[in-house]
């Protein structure tokens, strides 16, 4: 059996994951980071969410369509202080993201975004 070392393990790929590995990997350049996923990478849920990521970013969106967006696909069942500050740190995250500030990484995409009140 093949073994791996690592000064951390990241459980799960999708986009939570990713950020962690690289606020880890920010943090100490020269740390072993595993970023351990039991699905393709593809398969995430981040991208395997209806219509991926969202944020707010353009003039006619706005945070409040983000929250009631969020908290109505969560069928009212989230914990809506987080959401708020989701919705509110998303554009500076998903900015890093595209920009690819995160290391290289390319933000995830998507045609269309089901369930969003702004498009």
């Amino acid at each position: 059996m093949q073994t791996f070392q690592a000064d951390l393990a990241v459980i799960g790929a999708g986009g939570a994951g990713l950020r962690a590995a690289i606020a880890a990997a920010q943090a100490n350049p020269n740390a072993k980071i595993a970023l351990i996923s039991k699905v393709y990478p593809m398969r995430s849920h981040t991208v395997a969410a209806e219509g991926g990521s969202a944020a707010v970013a353009q003039d006619h969106d706005s945070f409040e369509y983000h929250f009631h967006d969020t908290v109505a696909g969560g069928d009212w069942l989230c914990e809506q202080d987080v959401v708020d500050y989701f919705v509110h740190h998303c554009p500076t995250e998903m900015t890093s993201w595209s920009s690819g500030d995160a290391h290289g990484a390319a933000a995830p995409t998507a045609a269309s975004t089901s369930g969003a009140s702004v498009a």
